[in-house]
């Protein structure tokens, strides 16, 4: 009887580690290296098009503030009087609004790197690869 009460929590034990493993560390990409999504769509009011928001109040650099808050980014450029937050596969722009407030707005990596290029261009490389170690040279008699 010992025996299989041992075994049964094991056995929970082990499908408890494995669900944690899958909830939490699943490859590296998490939601936690991403924009926070759901929470700027409901702190912020929606403005038209997906993933393009409004706060009628604050300035930018509040909401970039408030944004970090929620989630850390991996970096933040101030421009301009606009902010850039750069998260591992988006990227939130927060720009003043002409009425006042802030707009932001969120694109995946690629696309908001290209769209807002004179602004973070400088600093962050132009691939999602950002490592660029997918190529591996070339030329005349390569892989031979």
């Amino acid at each position: 009887m010992n025996r299989t009460r041992t075994l049964s929590a094991t056995a929970t034990a082990a499908a408890g580690a494995l669900m944690l493993l899958a909830a939490g560390c699943g490859g590296g990409s998490g939601e936690d290296d991403d924009a926070p999504r759901a929470w700027i769509a409901d702190t912020y009011e929606r403005a038209g098009a997906d993933d393009r928001y409004r706060d009628a109040a604050d300035r930018p650099t509040a909401v970039a503030s408030e944004i970090e808050g929620e989630r850390r980014p991996e970096d933040r450029i101030d421009s301009e009087g606009m902010v850039f937050l750069r998260y591992d596969d988006d990227i939130v722009a927060v720009l003043p609004h002409t009425s006042g407030g802030s707009e932001i707005d969120i694109d995946d990596y690629d696309s908001g790197r290209s769209r807002y290029s004179s602004h973070v261009g400088h600093r962050w490389p132009a691939s999602q690869g950002r490592s660029g170690g997918d190529f591996r040279g070339g030329g005349p008699g390569s892989g031979k």
